[in-house]
This record gives C-alpha cells, structure tokens and sequence, in this order.
C-alpha cells in the first residue's frame, strides 16, 4: 500500500485515491501537488460553507476569508423576504450560490469568462439552486435592469508586484490581477452602484489588506455620508468592506 506524502493531508490523499483508482494516475497527480499544482483542482471540487463546489483551471479557488463573507452577509439579510441580489465576478459561483441557499432572494451573477460561468452553471445545477447568469465585463458595461439590495463582489485585487504562493500560476490570472490599478474594480463597482443600489441597501466587498482606506475614500466620493464598516479576517488583516446606502 503506498504511503501517503508528507505535503498532502490524510482527507485529501484519501478523496484522491478515490479520484485516481490507478497507480500510476495518482502518482502522476501526486507529483504534480508536489510541484504546487493546487490540490483542489487535482480533487475537482472544495467544501464552501457546507455546499460542493466544483473547482478547475477556469475560476479562482474559493478561500476560507470568503466564507466569512458570506456568513456576515446571510446574517446581516437573514430576516428580509425577496431580496435581490448582484454578485460581481462570480467566477466558481460560490458566493452567489451560497446566498441563494440561504436566503429568500433573486440572484444575479456576473463574469467576464465564459468558461468560469460555464462552470458556475454546473455548481448551481449541483447544488440545485436557479440563478441568472451574466457574461459581461463590467468594466466597460455596467447597465443593468434592476436595483438590488446587496452587490456583493470579491473582484481581482492582488497587486501585479505583490508576493503570492506558488499555487497561484494555475488559477486564471485574470482573477487575481486588476493590472497596474489594483483597487480598479473598487472604483468601477463603486461609482456606477449608486444607480443601482436601493435604499438601505448594502455594497459588500472582500479586499485587500493594504486597501480599505482608499476604497474608503472612493466610497465618500460617491455616496453622501455614507456608513463604511471595515473587518478583519483571522489574519487581522483588512479583509472585508461594507458600505450602507442609508
């Protein structure tokens, strides 16, 4: 019996042992984790807040800082009926898909990539939830037919110089880099939500760390006095943005 590597845990060798019966498959994968190929695209799927969500080279992996947003989100909307909802480069789907889970809402989810929507289909099909998906790049079209009570986005916001881990080269890069702005989105989202935002409604945004006090600063350019909230992650970084259209 072959002996589990030391890089990998006991749940994720076994889950891959599953995946690739034959020997020389796994090994072939297992060399290629060793090299920092991400094991979740090896497994073909991550647990988000207590759903399945298929993951490949197509869409960003979810990270466990997003389900914290999405837990702050259904706890802060969880006592309001018929919601609309507008999520921002939804990629894998799996905040959009996680809401929709747990809240009375209608849901409207975005992305440039063809292929990441392709795949977010397949997770909301998976996870038997109905939501309207959308190809478009919001940096040059950002019209849409409704208001909404929350726009949540975790948009590409890592900067081009920024350190990152090794595992990174294999997610689509077009999900992490903004390019030489790296709160790009922040401003694009910002500045045209105003329209499209109810009252009392809610921006929500995952960030980065060295990046609330000028997000911050865009959002009282926009909005009238509006009430930001800033959150750390378990890091204690500067992770999460909230700003209440009140």
């Amino acid at each position: 019996m072959k002996t589990k590597p030391f890089f990998i845990t006991n749940l994720d060798y076994d889950l891959l042992k599953q995946k690739y019966p034959n020997k020389n498959a796994l090994d072939i994968i297992l060399e290629k984790i060793k090299n920092n190929y991400p094991v979740q695209y090896a497994i073909g799927n991550v647990d988000f807040y207590g759903l399945t969500i298929n993951v490949d080279e197509r869409v960003l992996i979810p990270r466990f800082e997003t389900e914290y947003l999405v837990d702050k989100i259904i706890k802060l909307f969880d006592n309001r009926k018929k919601l609309n909802i507008l999520d921002l480069c939804t990629g894998s789907g799996c905040i959009s898909i996680s809401l929709k889970k747990h809240l009375d809402a209608l849901v409207d989810a975005v992305d440039i990539s063809k292929e990441a929507l392709d795949l977010a289909k397949e997770n909301a099909n998976i996870n038997n939830v109905e939501i309207n998906f959308i190809q478009k790049d919001i940096l040059k079209d950002f019209n849409f037919k409704k208001k909404y009570d929350l726009i949540i986005s975790n948009p590409p916001y890592v900067k081009l110089d920024e350190e990152v881990s090794e595992n990174t080269k294999y997610e689509p890069s077009i999900a992490l880099y903004p390019g030489e702005d790296d709160i790009l989105f922040y401003k694009q989202i910002i500045k045209n939500s105003k329209k499209y935002l109810k009252k009392d409604g809610v921006l929500a945004f995952e960030i980065g760390s060295t990046q609330s006090n000028r997000i911050k600063n865009v959002a009282k350019n926009v909005f009238s006095n509006p009430k930001i909230i800033v959150e750390k992650d378990f890091n204690n970084y500067d992770r999460y943005l909230f700003i209440f259209n009140e």
